[in-house]
């Protein structure tokens, strides 16, 4: 990365963590809730969606497996 893109992309994760400071003293709710929420999320979900995702990953693991880090190597 050159150093003009490093810089905008510093910038941008600042502004970012700003906006998450922000949010978070300006709305605080109750942690136990908000995890209890995405639990429960999660649970509901079938199990199809979670084979789905496996499936998913597994095969992006392939794919970098078997046509990235061969072209990496430079045929090594």
């Amino acid at each position: 990365m050159d150093l003009r893109s490093r810089d905008a992309f510093d910038s941008a994760l600042v502004v970012v963590a700003l906006v998450l400071v922000y949010v978070h003293s300006a709305t605080t709710p109750d942690p136990q809730s908000v995890v209890g929420s995405v639990v429960s999320a999660l649970v509901s979900l079938p199990p199809v969606v979670y084979l789905v995702i496996l499936g998913v990953v597994g095969i992006g693991f392939l794919a970098y497996g078997l046509l990235y880090l061969p072209s990496q190597t430079g045929g090594r």
